[in-house]
């Protein structure tokens, strides 16, 4: 992303398909950018460090998803690709190689998709709230990822609040995970114990 003549960005969090769809989050001096494009859209929306109210994260059970559906996958792949792979060099053929080589590839790929989900780490869904909004920052879907961006964005909401956030509103911007995640309403946000000091991870 191109910083603007009058406003600098710094890249906070980014996650996506490449070339699918791709979302990030951006640092300004006084708001948050979240970018959401795919291969025919790109969406704007800015949110103003005095305008925040809260941020609720909850942990999905998408991380333990994908490596059990691409274990089991993976897994598969690689008996049935030993099972039909030639036992000796005179059993290689142009009719065998191609098929062999193929399965072979597409298993790397799903084993990189596998590896790459593992050292992503756990899944979370993130919301942000204003007064007159929940909004989902899609970038931030990974719990390691959110935990470093919390620890970013927490300042600078307290610096452009006044310098000091009561108990209650520490509380509420910085929820304690759950999961399963709820259907996000407004009736249904619940705050931590107020006596319980700020948190920025789980």
């Amino acid at each position: 992303m191109e910083s603007t003549p009058d406003i600098k960005y710094i890249l906070l969090s980014r996650s996506g398909v490449p070339l699918l769809y791709r979302a990030s989050s951006w640092l300004a001096a006084d708001h948050l950018l979240s970018i959401e494009s795919n291969v025919f859209t790109e969406t704007y929306k800015r949110f103003y460090f005095r305008d925040i109210q809260a941020i609720l994260v909850h942990k999905t059970k998408r991380f333990e998803i994908w490596n059990l559906v691409l274990g089991i996958v993976v897994l598969g792949l690689v008996l049935y690709t030993i099972a039909i792979m030639p036992k000796t060099a005179s059993d290689w053929n142009d009719n065998t190689t191609p098929g062999v080589i193929a399965l072979a590839g597409i298993t790397a790929l799903l084993i990189l998709a596998l590896l790459l989900n593992l050292i992503g780490g756990r899944t979370c869904t993130t919301f942000l709230r204003t007064a007159v909004q929940i909004e989902r920052l899609p970038s931030l879907a990974r719990v390691r990822a959110t935990r470093g961006a919390l620890a970013k964005i927490h300042p600078l909401i307290v610096e452009a609040q006044g310098g000091e956030l009561s108990a209650e509103a520490v509380s509420e911007q910085m929820q304690e995970w759950s999961e399963p995640a709820p259907e996000v309403a407004s009736s249904q946000i619940t705050r931590d114990d107020p006596n319980a000091p700020p948190r920025l991870n789980s």
